[in-house]
């Protein structure tokens, strides 16, 4: 398939936050390509590492990556390269073999194979970029030029500049912008252009640079991870994932599931409601069961039957594909690889053309169902369609509203929290589309019920530094002089990022890694099967004084200075080392996982009991989710409640008479954490003061 076939979805330009460079632009383009020539700023251990994941994909092609980096250089380095000015690539050598000796996961490790044997046969070469002065001496800075070209087959390219580079962070964590050029249509020669600056680089002609083959080199280094069976670079084969076969016929509902009564309710809801509407039900109240159970019935009568889960994420994927299979439904997974699913999908079409099938599944994430090939190849006219749309808020999207198909008449809609937070317009496009909620069960009858456990809550109150404080009092003062909004109600996008900038500042409070230092000293070896939520700010380091990402800084402080075993589960980590971190939470290997954002929604960890919430969003969703990840029973390990720790910031007392408050304060709230009160998207507030701990058992907490 050529580069050209992309032409209608190509774009001048992407950036982070409204586009996902991976999926929109990044596996496009290497799907299509034979010959991809790279040049980045960074040069680490999990930089290459993740270079075999992108590489990955060329292989089957048997296509090949050029690779220009700069190596990172701490202090000294430049001075040992310099005295090795004839021969630096052993001192590159030593530099390069000092970072990777400190690689101890083993899953890294697994991809410094693969590394390894790709630059064995030939599809990598690498090769490393120098500064050098007017003298020609090896000078301190990096090489920190990002720029790519793609090229197919047939000779077309696609090329593309801006502040990605070729990491895990580059690509998926960081906020970066590209601009994409194609040579079918660019009268500029921009293309022509980067493509011969490559080659000047490549060949060493780059003034100010000393460009060294470093393939050789780097065949060295890597030996000691080359193992002795080569990996396998198919896609299926790389996803990682075991999925069980279903073993009974399609639509058996498993002799072992029993419904409960509100189960039973929500059924019948969504029966008399004429097969359409949302459930709005806790987490760990049984929704995707209860799913399945609803289209084992609806198949009796609706053969043959095409179930569609639409899901927003690949872990969640996978796990519906496992439970449909407990079901007797075999589901075609629709998600990375459309050179997998669409033969699959178009296959399970053509059994039940034939009669071969009677019951399919196809289990889809937002980002591939929103795609015009997905949609293309949705056959409504073939079969009875029910859509089952997994954390349905998230379908008010602007993007994903608009392409929800007319055609399938069976819809169900499952959520905890399916209004969409300051979106009247998407949660009224859900309810229109899926119909109104037709049953609800939040937390606090769960609990009530024993479906979910109880918890204890201990807000933690964290002052701002004097710094902090300045900050907050000038942004809130900017923020209440855009106040009220315009007539019609919008808000200005200025006043937008200044409420950004302030809840990020919140989240990122310097005094809350203290904070958490002091509760983790009090527990003790107690801390087991936690999740730590950290914000997406940088805070001051205690260890380096350098600003980092809060979540590293967290990492290594529950590693380092408090001795637990702690893995990061973020958007770096791919899809099946999130399988692993979660399996090994559960069995305790691991004591904590860390995360930002992706354990939010959907993923099931009925084990995890214990949860630290350094930063909160005002979107209520979000605590709601958080507790549902820990409040899940989990009969056979025994667990009988939860243990929550909300570390929130405590506004500077300021002007206002009424935050005067006594220290301790009898109040009943509703369920909605006091992070989201606390982290306000709207002027300030009276704040409630310190108060001692809480225990959650119904809809109240009191004192």
């Amino acid at each position: 398939m050529p580069l050209r076939d992309i032409a209608p979805i190509l774009r001048i330009s992407y950036r982070s936050g409204s586009d996902d460079l991976i999926r929109d632009f990044y596996v496009p383009c290497l799907e299509r390509s034979v010959f991809y020539r790279r040049a980045v700023g960074y040069f680490t251990s999990s930089g290459l590492a993740f270079a075999a994941r992108g590489v990955a994909s060329l292989v089957a092609r048997c296509g090949k990556m050029y690779l220009v980096a700069s190596p990172f250089l701490e202090e000294g380095d430049a001075d040992a390269l310099r005295s090795a000015r004839e021969n630096p690539e052993e001192a590159l050598k030593k530099i390069i073999s000092r970072s990777l000796t400190e690689i101890e996961d083993c899953l890294v490790r697994q991809r410094l194979n693969a590394l390894a044997w790709l630059i064995a046969d030939g599809s990598l070469e690498i090769r490393l970029a120098l500064r050098v002065d007017e003298n020609g001496q090896i000078a301190p800075g990096l090489y920190h030029e990002k720029v790519g070209v793609f090229t197919d087959a047939e000779g077309n390219h696609v090329a593309f500049a801006g502040s990605s580079n070729e990491t895990a962070g580059g690509l998926v964590t960081n906020f970066e912008s590209i601009k994409v050029f194609w040579s079918w249509d660019d009268p500029q020669g921009r293309v022509a252009e980067e493509t011969t600056n490559f080659e000047a680089l490549w060949n060493n002609q780059t003034p100010g640079l000393r460009v060294l083959d470093f393939t050789r080199v780097s065949r060295d280094l890597l030996k000691q991870y080359r193992l002795a069976e080569q990996p396998e670079f198919e896609d299926r084969a790389r996803s990682g994932y075991k999925v069980t076969p279903a073993t009974v016929p399609p639509g058996t509902i498993p002799s072992w599931l029993v419904l409960r009564d509100y189960q039973k309710d929500a059924i019948s809801a969504w029966l008399k409601n004429k097969g359409r509407g949302i459930l709005a039900m806790a987490t760990g109240a049984g929704k995707t069961l209860i799913a399945l159970y609803l289209a084992c019935k609806v198949a009796e009568k609706n053969k043959p039957l095409v179930v569609v889960v639409v899901c927003p994420y690949l872990n969640l994927a996978y796990q519906w594909v496992r439970e449909m299979a407990k079901f007797g439904i075999s589901a075609v997974p629709c998600f990375e690889s459309r050179r997998i699913w669409e033969p699959l999908l178009q296959e399970a079409y053509q059994k039940i053309a034939a009669g071969m099938a009677s019951v399919v599944g196809v289990v889809v994430t937002n980002t591939t169902f929103l795609s015009p090939l997905f949609q293309a190849a949705l056959r409504p006219k073939f079969a009875v369609h029910l859509l089952i749309a997994d954390e349905v808020h998230n379908l008010g999207a602007n993007k994903l509203q608009n392409v929800l198909p007319k055609t399938i008449d069976l819809r169900l809609g499952l959520s905890a929290t399916p209004e969409r937070h300051h979106d009247i317009e998407g949660t009224q496009a859900i309810f229109d589309y899926f119909g109104d909620v037709v049953c609800e069960f939040n937390i606090a009858e769960a609990i009530k019920r024993e479906v979910l456990v109880p918890y204890m809550y201990h807000p933690v109150l964290v002052d701002l530094t004097p710094d902090e404080t300045q900050e907050y009092l000038d942004l809130t003062e900017k923020i209440l002089r855009m106040f009220p909004c315009g007539e019609d109600g919008e808000m200005p996008e200025a006043l937008k990022m200044l409420l950004i900038k302030r809840a990020r500042l919140l989240a990122s409070a310097a005094n809350k890694i203290p904070a958490l230092s002091r509760v983790l000293s009090s527990l003790g070896d107690t801390v087991q099967k936690a999740i730590v939520y950290c914000g997406d700010g940088r805070v001051e380091s205690p260890v380096t004084e350098e600003d980092e990402r809060q979540i590293r800084v967290v990492t290594r402080l529950l590693g380092e200075e408090h001795n637990l075993r702690v893995r990061k589960f973020t958007c770096e980590e791919s899809t099946e080392e999130r399988e692993e971190i979660i399996s090994r939470l559960g069995n305790g290997e691991l004591n904590a996982v860390v995360a930002i954002r992706c354990l939010d929604e959907g993923i099931d960890i009925p084990d995890a009991r214990m949860g630290f919430f350094l930063a909160s969003s005002t979107n209520p969703r979000q605590f709601i989710q958080r507790r549902g990840r820990l409040l899940r029973r989990s009969d056979h390990t025994g667990k009988k409640r939860a243990i929550i720790y909300d570390f929130i910031v405590r506004p500077p007392i300021w002007a206002a008479p009424s935050l005067m408050v006594p220290s301790i304060w009898n109040v009943t709230c509703s369920s909605a954490s006091w992070s989201e009160a606390l982290n306000f998207a709207s002027p300030p507030q009276t704040v409630p003061p310190p108060c001692s701990i809480f225990i959650l058992y119904d809809s109240n907490i009191t004192c």
